[in-house]
């Protein structure tokens, strides 16, 4: 039963860390497009 428990942790580890990443890249277009939008200026 302690391997469900383990998996079960890992599982939600590797989602939190994909949200991570997906928050930083959304960040990321985020400048780059408001940079964009200055440039249009």
């Amino acid at each position: 039963m302690n391997f469900v428990y383990g998996a079960y942790s890992v599982i939600w580890l590797i989602i939190f860390g994909y949200m991570m990443i997906l928050g930083r890249r959304q960040t990321k277009l985020k400048k780059e497009l408001e940079f964009l939008k200055h440039l249009d200026r």
